[in-house]
Formats: structure tokens, sequence, C-alpha cells
């Protein structure tokens, strides 16, 4: 006997949730994780491509492009200030995007207790067991 995946979701039961708060402090935990990730990334893969225009000497060309456009007698980038300067750029963004979503958590707190919160439709369905080939 083959139960079609419909059925077993209209079995189900349909429950409304309401919510009503978030916590700054979850979201700022939260918030410095995934966004330090993202730096951590970021970091990674800007090192990786630095390192692969460094060997293939696009970096260099950069450098000469430069020199030649704007009559420079030297120009040269400066690897470890530009890793430093996007290191601490990239933590400034992490403490602004944590601080805007935990300003954005209290707004959200103000704002349920006015209008009642957020309203979600989930549904509970009974555990199935799936058919044994």
């Amino acid at each position: 006997m083959r139960t079609d995946y419909r059925e077993r979701v209209s079995q189900g039961r349909r429950l409304r949730r309401v919510i009503r708060r978030v916590d700054p402090w979850t979201v700022l935990r939260f918030s410095l994780l995934f966004y330090g990730c993202m730096l951590v990334v970021g970091m990674v893969a800007g090192l990786l491509l630095w390192a692969a225009a460094s060997v293939t000497g696009v970096i260099d060309n950069v450098e000469r492009f430069i020199r030649e456009l704007f009559a420079l007698e030297s120009f040269a980038f400066n690897g470890t200030l530009l890793l430093e300067s996007t290191l601490i750029g990239g933590l400034v963004l992490v403490l602004l995007g944590s601080g805007a979503n935990v300003l954005m958590a209290v707004l959200y707190n103000l704002t349920a207790d006015v209008v009642g919160g957020i309203e979600v439709t989930v549904l509970e369905e009974e555990p199935t067991r799936s058919p044994v080939l």
C-alpha cells in the first residue's frame, strides 16, 4: 500500500504560532558568529586570489599599468597593509552588522508589543515509517 506525499501532509495538524519576542542576546551571538564566519571566508578567498594573481603576474601588470597611466616613477601594492586594512574593515563591518541586527530585534520586540507579533502557520505531522524495500 503506497501513500502519496499529499496524503501524508493532509493528515497533519495545522497549528498557528505567534512570534512575540526575539531575544536580543541570541541575535547578537548568532550575528557575531555568522558575520565572523563570513569574514573568515572572505579573507581566505582574498588571500587565495592574491596568491594566484601574484603567481601569474597579474599584480605586476596592474602595478605597471597604473605607473604608466598616471606617469608615476614608482607604484607598488603593499600586500601586508592591504591585508591588515581588509581585516580591520571586516571587523568593523562585523560589529556594525551585529549591532544593526540587535537593534532590529529590539525594534521588533517593541513593535510586537503593540501589534501582537508575527503569526506563523506550521504543520505538525505524525512520524510515518518509510516503506521497507
